[in-house]
């Protein structure tokens, strides 16, 4: 029981700290949308990578460590369809936080303001952060939701999980499309640096 509960509190701690760090960045970023990135942002998105990465690895190894508890107490452990969601939800985390390590952050890192990047980009952007969004805050409440243990089925669960992604998604870049738009009707100041990289040649 001990070392379940060690397990339990060490699986929390690492779904908390993740979301926090998550919702405290994103405020944030959200605020300068506009602007070309402070050196200290940019500094935070490092550190909020790292920390994200060491929560998921921590979350896998509670995770599984949880399973293997239950399971050798009591087999019916498995049957539980609302296990196998937020299995399925951290793979869905693990895949798209590889895919934002792949392609966002390298985007993110070159300095440039966020609606001043492509069109497509983006709102591809916008479309993993909404999906890392959505898969932390459902991953935190299946871990609450003791009212579905062994009641409801994988079906309902996943549908729930789309139809948050599906909302979340098309609100989010329904907004940013608008602050886009908004950001490109105002008088533009230009950067000395902003002016270089144009004189350079850059797509951007």
């Amino acid at each position: 029981m001990l070392l379940k509960n060690a397990l339990t509190f060490c699986h929390l701690l690492a779904m908390a700290l993740a979301v926090g760090k998550m919702l405290d960045y994103d405020v944030r970023f959200l605020w300068t949308v506009h602007t070309r990135p402070s050196a200290q942002l940019l500094l935070d998105l490092e550190r909020t990578k790292s920390t994200m990465t060491l929560a998921l690895i921590a979350l896998w190894l509670s995770g599984a460590a949880l399973v293997y508890v239950g399971y050798t107490q009591n087999p019916a452990y498995l049957m539980n369809e609302k296990l196998w969601m937020k299995v399925f939800t951290v793979l869905v985390l693990t895949l798209n936080g590889w895919l934002m390590h792949r392609f966002a952050f390298p985007v993110l890192q070159r300095g440039h303001a966020f609606l001043d990047l492509p069109y497509v980009q983006m709102l591809g952007l916008t479309l993993f952060a909404t999906l890392s969004s959505v898969s932390w805050l459902y991953a935190s409440f299946l871990g609450i939701a003791r009212s579905w243990t062994h009641t409801a089925p994988f079906g309902f669960i996943l549908g729930v999980y789309a139809t948050l992604i599906l909302v979340a998604g098309g609100t989010a870049l329904l907004g940013i499309t608008l602050l886009r738009q908004i950001h490109i009707k105002r008088p533009q100041f230009s950067h000395p640096a902003d002016t270089e990289i144009k004189h350079a040649g850059c797509p951007h």
